[in-house]
């Protein structure tokens, strides 16, 4: 399992964010998506569980959701899209760096790595 140093190296280098948001995608109906019951327990079990072990954010957290937040804002203009995605990102760097292994949190994790928005 990686660090969220890592995690923060990976996103940040070359085109990371454009592999996941320069597409002509309706981000409106991509989040919709996420509002469906099975999606929407499995985020919020995971977060809760996060949230339970570890309520605090470390500053290499912080960073990386405001990168991610700033990155997809950037490429979308879609404030909405860029909270769920930093959301994603503290999620998924609060789990790898306290080395939580939790299925969902890592198939976040690699669709993201894929180029995909999860949901």
């Amino acid at each position: 399992m990686i660090t969220a140093s890592e995690i923060f190296s990976i996103m940040s280098n070359g085109s990371f964010f454009e592999n996941v948001f320069n597409k002509d995608v309706d981000w409106d109906a991509e989040l919709d998506a996420r509002d469906a019951a099975q999606f929407d327990m499995s985020w919020n079990f995971s977060y809760e569980k996060m949230n339970e072990m570890d309520p605090s954010e470390n500053k290499v957290i912080r960073d990386i959701r405001e990168f991610a937040f700033k990155q997809t804002f950037r490429i979308t203009q879609n404030s909405e899209l860029a909270g769920y995605t930093s959301d994603d990102f503290g999620l998924i760097s609060k789990a790898f760096e306290n080395k939580v292994d939790i299925e969902f949190i890592n198939g976040l994790w690699d669709s993201y790595l894929q180029g995909k928005f999860p949901n």
